[in-house]
């Protein structure tokens, strides 16, 4: 599987978690807290490499890769996603600068299922959510706990590990694991004539 085969692969799962996450958001009328963007700020952050290589591709076909993995090696001691806007811009859709390619974490969080003890089902979302969206939260405890098309963060992970199992099983901070799927891009390009058409918009 060629890279590029491998960013179509992984969008095609989001595609899919898309629709999955929109069903069940209208189901149960769960969403985010205007302006919020506390989950961006916090430091502890897990993801694969895997599900940041559509952005790392992204950014390769824009010329920005270099600049971006020199940046993060730069800033090693932040810990904050480097995709993180402090300041919402008028029209943008939140604090998030590359929102087309954010990963997996980014998507499932706060609107989807963990299994817990004994295989149960159980709403992982936020503070902000819970308190504020307090009617929401319930009817999706409820949608969880009788019906079965809700997104389960395990299903998809696995998904994605299956696309390349080096890439997508170990989880790294989110600026790490940004910085290793930009490696893999230029890494993969180096020896190979670039993309010039098969850009992700």
């Amino acid at each position: 599987m060629t890279l590029y085969q491998k960013v179509q692969s992984v969008e095609r799962i989001f595609d899919q978690l898309d629709k999955e996450l929109g069903s069940f958001q209208k189901s149960t009328g769960l969403g985010c807290v205007a302006n919020c963007g506390n989950c961006c700020l916090k430091p502890d952050i897990n993801a694969t490499a895997l599900e940041f290589l559509p952005l790392a591709y992204h950014l390769f076909i824009n010329g920005e890769a270099e600049q971006w993995l020199e940046n993060l090696q730069i800033d090693k001691d932040n810990k904050i996603c480097p995709v993180l806007n402090k300041i919402i811009a008028p029209g943008a859709k939140g604090f998030c600068s590359e929102y087309a390619h954010r990963g997996l974490i980014c998507r499932l969080f706060g609107f989807s299922a963990m299994l817990h003890k004994n295989h149960k089902p159980m709403l992982v979302t936020c503070k902000p959510i819970k308190e504020n969206k307090s009617e929401a939260v319930a009817k999706a405890e409820l949608h969880i706990a009788t019906k079965t098309n809700y997104p389960l963060i395990s299903n998809y992970y696995m998904q994605v590990r299956s696309i390349d199992e080096s890439l997508g099983e170990n989880l790294f901070p989110i600026r790490i694991a940004i910085e290793k799927a930009i490696q893999t891009v230029l890494a993969y390009y180096a020896y190979r004539k670039p993309p010039e058409t098969r850009k992700i918009v």
